[in-house]
């Protein structure tokens, strides 16, 4: 893992700088050779800021039935190894914790019934799908674009989240003052969500 990055970028993201650390990682994929990972180049989720909205809403909704919700949290599926679908999961929470311990996210109160497919980067599920892990492992530039098409990509998800939090509160739903925390599964690259 590109540790170095991977600090850069969180620092962007507790300053809610979240454009500037797509450009950052955008820029470091850019000074590497070509290879089949630069095709998250100038893309994003966007289009899937109303669906998310929706997902958002209802799993509020249901969580408020059962327990006072101080906090969300969304993960995406390990996405470099589970190439076939790529998902995100929501739990709610009644304690909020910090993202300096992360070990609060354990103990979520409740966890969507289903998950939200996320669609629209499925050339990329396939490159990682396609990809032997030895060529990664062997292959400096392959291994660094791997891995910051990764870092881009969890951005990309985190940005998302930001336009779905801009359509809740310009809609005045009533999750849009819940803090709300965005990663991939196993990444430490977390954002609480803000406009």
């Amino acid at each position: 893992m590109n540790f170095e990055l991977t600090t850069r970028l969180n620092n962007y993201l507790i300053e809610n700088k979240l454009d500037d650390a797509i450009q950052l990682a955008e820029n470091q994929l850019k000074d590497i050779p070509k290879t089949d990972f630069h095709k998250i180049l100038n893309r994003n989720l966007k289009h899937l800021a109303e669906p998310l909205t929706n997902f958002l809403t209802e799993f509020y909704q249901l969580a408020e039935k059962e327990i006072e919700v101080k906090a969300i949290y969304s993960e995406m599926n390990g996405f470099t190894i589970n190439t076939d679908l790529w998902f995100i999961d929501l739990f709610a929470f009644t304690e909020l914790g910090t993202l300096d311990d992360l070990d609060w996210l354990s103990d979520f109160e409740i966890s969507a019934e289903e998950s939200m497919v996320i669609s629209g980067f499925e050339d990329l599920q396939s490159v990682y799908e396609n990809i032997e892990g030895n060529e990664v492992m062997t292959n400096r530039d392959l291994n660094n674009a791997y891995e910051v098409c990764e870092l881009i990509i969890i951005l990309r998800l985190q940005e998302l989240f930001q336009e779905s939090l801009k359509i809740a509160i310009k809609n005045d739903l009533t999750w849009k003052n819940i803090p709300l925390f965005v990663t991939a599964h196993d990444s430490e690259l977390i954002y609480e969500v803000k406009p």
